[in-house]
């Protein structure tokens, strides 16, 4: 029988193991999330590929591939495009222009309202999904 409440499937992709953990951490106990981490954007976006969550939470300054990087390449990669939020140092209206223009649907500025994230992601759960 399915879960009636499927817990949201997240992604949180950060080079800063600790504030990644922290926030993994968090997700789990306060909404139950089923969180996986990755700290850099190559190995994020293969774990986003083989099993895409419903939310990525992802820095923009990530070795190997960065944050901008990985969300062009995702849009091209998956049928249905996941939320994506930006937790950055970077601050400034051009670099979230640049985030908004990749793909993200959400950006803030390090360091970010845990509450903040996990209510976005509450309110993935109730976006309109396409048709399978």
């Amino acid at each position: 029988m399915a879960d009636p409440n499927p817990r949201a499937s997240v992604l949180i992709i950060d080079d800063n193991v600790d504030a990644a953990d922290s926030l993994a951490k968090f997700l789990r106990v306060g909404i139950g999330a089923d969180v996986r981490v990755a700290h850099d954007g190559e190995i994020g976006l293969k774990s986003a590929v083989q099993r895409p969550p419903d939310v990525i939470v992802c820095d923009i300054g990530l070795p190997r591939l960065d944050g901008l990087q990985f969300a062009r390449q995702l849009a091209s990669l998956l049928p249905e495009k996941p939320l994506l939020i930006a937790v950055t140092g970077y601050g400034g209206t051009y670099v979230e222009s640049l985030a908004r223009d990749a793909g993200f649907d959400h950006y803030f500025v390090k360091p970010a309202d845990p509450a903040v994230i996990e209510r976005l992601i509450l309110s993935a759960g109730e976006r309109p999904r396409a048709p399978d």
